[in-house]
């Protein structure tokens, strides 16, 4: 997925500046697809010179300017078309230090191992915490928004991403109980 098509996913819903984009960005979509600030200012230069975003300067009492983009006509077809076509393979490509780690568990002591999976169990815990916090924030994003089933479609993103780590550690709960029946078994 391309960074561009997400800033102008979220400025069909309102007009932002790169500053309100990365706010949205930390509390929705970055939890299956993250961006710097940096990066957005840079995506939201080049949409503005490919004609999908247009700017206007905003002047404000005691703080600097700031510039707010809106997605234009081309910027909504563009966004569409893109909609519309979806990657070849669905599958989320996988590169996983961590299981490569384990894949090779043999060679490093089951105390470390195990100290890594109840770190995996802790740090899949707390996605879940921020998750229940995004649920929050969903309803007040979806009373802003144009498009009445927004919501639905929210949930369906953020349903996945509890399952995912729910699944996780689930798996990590059942590794820890392996090395440990493992540690008590006689070689």
């Amino acid at each position: 997925m391309s960074l561009q098509y997400a800033i102008l996913g979220l400025l069909k819903y309102k007009a932002m500046s790169g500053y309100d984009l990365k706010a949205v960005f930390d509390n929705s979509i970055n939890f299956f697809w993250s961006a710097k600030l940096s990066q957005i200012y840079r995506e939201l230069g080049s949409l503005e010179a490919k004609g999908y975003v247009s700017s206007v300067i905003e002047a404000q009492e005691k703080r600097p300017d700031r510039k707010v983009y809106s997605i234009t006509e081309e910027g909504i077809q563009a966004l569409t078309s893109w909609l519309q076509s979806f990657p070849p393979v669905l599958s989320v490509p996988l590169r996983d230090e961590f299981i490569v780690h384990v894949f090779f568990g043999s060679q490093i002591a089951n105390e470390e191992l195990e100290f890594q999976f109840k770190k995996l169990i802790k740090e899949q815990q707390e996605i879940i915490s921020l998750y229940r916090g995004v649920e929050g924030m969903m309803t007040r994003y979806a009373e802003g928004s144009s498009q009445p089933f927004d919501r639905f479609y929210w949930e369906l993103t953020l349903k996945r991403g509890f399952i995912i780590a729910e699944a996780n550690i689930r798996w990590a709960e059942e590794c820890l109980q392996e090395l440990r029946k493992r540690k008590t078994e006689p070689n």
